[in-house]
């Protein structure tokens, strides 16, 4: 085993485990990119299993012996993006505890959720060398925004383990009963609670692009890139024509490519990008781009 061998594992788990949020194709420096796999791997798959023998594994490469090629690869990014030991120690005591069944509020759920997105945003950002408080905020927003995204990407998977992540307070504003709800049914309600959870989740990330004004010009297309794909997911969960419970979003490799492709544009302001994305006209990208991005 060496760092080149850590390297690639990282990455192929990095990619598996974040699926449609994976920041690609190319658009971040490539070293930058690799270096936030490692955390990006273990966030997503070990931290959220709670296991002794990780957590006392992780303390071991902590002081200098990592143990695997996952921590392997680990080390050499805290050691490069000099992350603080306490962020990824908060990291992996945080993310096992999973949220209680159908919380009463949005501001339960975000009290569970915040702390766990911080210590994930304070370590990537760290290995960005952009780890100021200005740069937290909006990076936490993004956080939360893609959180719930994935909780309604989710959904269908939830549902047949019987929970349910979103507040009982949303669910009545919508006038859907929880029971209803577990029977995997695109009654009425159900348009009109995915749409207003949709409508949280963009609010989230249009705040988390704020990010963009603290970061370099090639991380910012990492981030145009991953609002792009979340945008898309929720057109899905949104979409009237597609049974979220049967069809849960996912993006296609031509979708990904647009994605790439909006990301390299120069957009001024939202509204511009919101547009870019639903296939209208913007003004920067030519019609050719507009027609194939998302069809």
């Amino acid at each position: 085993m060496d760092h080149g061998h850590a390297k690639r594992y990282a990455c192929r788990l990095a990619r598996q485990l974040a699926g449609d949020f994976f920041p690609g194709p190319v658009l971040m420096p490539h070293g930058m990119l690799h270096a936030m796999e490692p955390v990006l791997a273990v966030a997503l798959g070990p931290a959220r299993q709670g296991s002794e023998a990780f957590a006392a594994a992780l303390e071991r490469m902590l002081r200098g012996r990592p143990d695997g090629p996952l921590l392997l690869a680990l080390w050499a990014s805290a050691s490069a993006g000099e992350i603080p030991h306490r962020d990824l120690r908060e990291m992996v005591r945080l993310l096992p505890d999973r949220l209680r069944d159908q919380p009463t509020s949005r501001g339960e759920l975000l009290t569970h959720l915040h702390p766990r997105v911080s210590a994930v945003a304070r370590c990537l950002l760290a290995v960005a060398q952009r780890d100021s408080p200005a740069a937290l905020a909006p990076a936490e927003r993004l956080g939360l925004g893609m959180a719930v995204t994935a909780m309604l990407a989710r959904l269908p998977a939830d549902l047949s383990e019987g929970r349910i992540a979103f507040p009982s307070a949303d669910l009545e504003r919508a006038g859907l009963d929880p029971a209803e709800l577990r029977q995997g049914v695109r009654t009425p309600a159900v348009p009109a609670f995915l749409a207003q959870e949709a409508a949280w989740a963009r609010e989230l990330l249009d705040e988390g692009l704020d990010l963009r004004g603290h970061v370099g010009a090639r991380l910012r297309r990492g981030v145009r890139a991953v609002v792009l794909r979340s945008w898309k997911l929720l057109e899905q969960v949104e979409d009237p024509r597609r049974d979220l419970f049967r069809r849960p979003p996912r993006l296609s490799v031509r979708q990904r490519w647009a994605c790439a492709l909006f990301a390299h544009s120069p957009f001024r302001n939202q509204r511009r990008l919101q547009r870019a994305v639903r296939g209208r006209r913007c003004g920067f990208c030519c019609g050719f781009c507009l027609g194939w991005s998302f069809v």
